[in-house]
């Protein structure tokens, strides 16, 4: 029993939270660990910024609750009286120097309010507070003494000449009401987009066309799988963290995630709470693959699916927690050591197979591990067992410190991938070893990849000219399939699809810098609507990856050059390969993507063999007139379309240098 609990203390370095037990039946020894769970009493005005004057107090209703409401509560504002008045207000797209969501369409506003005394007045309101102060929408309610719902569609059209964060605002003057599940959406056509994500996320990951969607949420660390599978007005903050006591968002259910999964066709990727019991554990086996007749399958039916998820997907990718190892990022949502995280994981993994819904091959479950820390995996390869997958992230460039000339920098970030993955001394080539030479050999999975640039002494030009550029869009994704081809790694996760900008720390000048990282967009119907080079990169690899991977043989002159020490990242190679290449078969068709990673020189290249390319086939190309190219205000970066209805595989294709080319046609044998 918890008898006591002390606050993190903030200014002490990885201090969290201490808890104090009462005497334990069993003392704790090496590698046992700890799961402390707290529920705290509602706070309505989580997540708004809350503003009053006169007086006027606002506090939580736990009590008087619409009878339709699927929460635990509703906001009080009390403002009764002259000179009294409540605020709460929302905030969206909020960089000044950039707008993420453009409201061109049709909207619905909908809430739930009740009038307890005064006026009984509310004022609602949609603006962007821009220069020009643009309205969307505003509407002065008197309100009922009972509980009634409030639904409004309009329609807007914004230009893209306005910056300025949009806000939701409830206003009450001389009044005491009560509000509750506030929801502002897209209205899409529902035979195109059922999802809760607007049509242009939707529209972006269609493009985009991922094998494999992801989704780990800070906000979900601390969660319950019933929290997780519950509609979104009936969901509870869940976030966890020994350095904080409230946690504001509100996490994305998993319900949502699934739906989304479904519309784009790719298979589901989901970092579980790391504080997961084993019921727990089984209980979301049974609601992703229970029949209906199962209490977990009856709690699916009811969200709307009836069949279960694994008749939809090929196999759920089921992950126990995030960065495990990552203490210091995820305070109080992590175990460290990785013995003591792969016996609980060992747990978690034979209750979710215990459960009558598990069907093998339907689920990867997954454990998380460190890119560049071999010995760690071995340490949870050892002491853990029921794993599917182990999971790595293996970022690149991570340092920038030589911005001398684009030879300094993209010569050494061409070479990285193929140092990584390609050769016996890559930590990505070690890993793969590692769990393939396992007691329980697993599959080698990538949760994250894209640069990881955030550190170094290049300046603001140089960062802003390299990390969104053609040349770092190639980087990333020869790097995935590298690891595809070579090592075997089939699933993997470009991180993110969001996500501007991050700070960069200037290890020369301590001046704070960003770094474009890691959206692979720049906004999706937002003020450009671009998308940056390893959007376009994995846009065209996904086009051109078929089921069944062949193997290339390289004949004549391959160019090499000799990648010597470089201080970005210490990147070295003795030859680093100008000509990457890898096939792909289904049934009859074929597809090769082809990398030309020379900074300077167009390579020819010759096809031969039987399934050589001839007739017709379809080419894709990406580069550009510049390597530091990129889509950050405008569209220089695109992938063209260069069909070709006698193509003849003896002729010399001529590949620009830093470009990824495409070919696609279909075999006679």
């Amino acid at each position: 029993m918890v008898t006591a609990s002390l606050p993190a203390q903030s200014q002490i370095q990885n201090q969290g939270a201490t808890i104090i037990f009462s005497t334990l039946a069993k003392q704790p020894s090496a590698d046992d660990f700890v799961i402390v769970r707290k529920t705290s009493p509602g706070n309505a005005q989580a997540g708004w910024w809350v503003n009053n004057g006169g007086g006027a107090v606002l506090s939580t209703e736990f009590h008087d609750l619409s009878p339709e409401t699927q929460g635990k509560q509703a906001l009080k504002i009390d403002a009764v009286g002259s000179g009294r008045w409540g605020e709460i207000a929302s905030y969206f797209d909020t960089l000044e120097s950039h707008s993420f969501v453009r409201l061109n369409g049709t909207y619905r506003l909908t809430f739930r309010a009740k009038g307890l005394g005064g006026d009984n007045q509310v004022r609602v309101s949609l603006s962007r507070q821009s220069k020009r102060g643009n309205n969307f929408f505003s509407k002065d309610l008197k309100l009922s003494n009972k509980w009634t719902n409030y639904s409004y569609d309009f329609t807007t059209n914004e230009s893209n000449s306005d910056f300025g964060s949009v806000s939701l605002k409830f206003y009450v003057p001389g009044s005491t009401v009560l509000l509750d599940d506030v929801s502002l959406v897209q209205v899409s056509n529902s035979n195109t987009n059922p999802t809760v994500f607007r049509d242009e996320v939707v529209s972006a990951l269609k493009d985009l066309h991922p094998g494999v969607l992801r989704y780990y949420d800070d906000a979900n660390t601390g969660s319950t799988i019933d929290n997780i599978i519950a509609p979104p007005f009936a969901r509870l903050r869940a976030g966890s963290s020994s350095r904080g006591s409230t946690y504001e968002d509100l996490a994305i259910g998993l319900h949502e995630f699934l739906q989304l999964c479904q519309l784009i066709g790719a298979e589901p990727y989901y970092n579980m709470p790391p504080g997961m019991s084993t019921t727990e554990a089984k209980n979301l086996i049974e609601y992703l693959g229970g029949s209906p007749s199962t209490p977990y399958g009856a709690k699916r039916v009811a969200r709307g699916q009836t069949a279960p998820w694994t008749s939809v997907f090929p196999v759920i990718h089921l992950e126990l927690g995030n960065e495990q190892w990552n203490s210091f990022t995820f305070p109080g949502a992590s175990i460290s050591d990785g013995p003591t995280y792969a016996k609980r994981a060992k747990e978690i993994f034979a209750a979710a197979r215990s459960s009558s819904s598990y069907q093998p091959g339907k689920f990867d479950l997954v454990i998380g591990a460190q890119a560049v820390n071999t010995w760690l995996t071995g340490q949870e390869l050892a002491n853990g067992d029921g794993y599917d997958s182990m999971a790595i992230a293996p970022y690149l460039f991570t340092r920038f410190d030589d911005a001398s000339s684009n030879e300094a920098i993209f010569g050494s970030m061409f070479a990285q991938p193929e140092m990584l993955d390609s050769l016996p001394s890559g930590y990505v080539f070690q890993q793969a070893k590692a769990v393939k030479e396992a007691k329980r050999p697993a599959k080698l999975v990538v949760y994250e990849v894209n640069l990881h640039t955030l550190s170094g002494s290049a300046d603001q030009t140089s960062i802003d000219n390299t990390i969104p550029s053609i040349g770092a869009g190639l980087t990333v994704v020869d790097h995935m399939l590298l690891m595809l081809r070579d090592l075997g790694v089939k699933t993997q996760s470009i991180w993110a699809l969001s996500g501007y900008s991050n700070g960069f720390r200037n290890s020369s000048t301590s001046k704070d810098q960003t770094s474009p990282l890691f959206s692979i967009v720049v906004d999706m119907g937002g003020a450009t609507n671009l998308r940056r080079p390893q959007f376009l990169a994995e846009q065209l690899a996904n086009q051109a990856i078929l089921p069944t991977m062949l193997s290339t043989k390289m004949g004549g002159t391959n160019p090499t050059w000799h990648q010597a020490k470089s201080r970005n990242d210490d990147i070295q190679i003795d030859k680093a390969h100008e000509i990457q290449a890898f096939a792909f078969a289904d049934g009859k068709q074929r597809s090769i993507i082809v990398f030309n990673l020379s900074r300077t020189e167009m390579r020819p290249i010759t096809f031969s063999g039987v399934n050589a390319p001839a007739g017709t086939v379809a080419i894709s190309q990406l580069t550009s007139k510049n390597i530091t190219d990129g889509n950050e205000t405008s569209s220089r970066v695109s992938i063209t379309e260069k069909p070709s209805n006698s193509f003849d595989s003896h002729s010399a294709y001529q590949l620009p240098p830093f470009s990824m080319t495409v070919f696609k046609w279909s075999s006679s044998h």
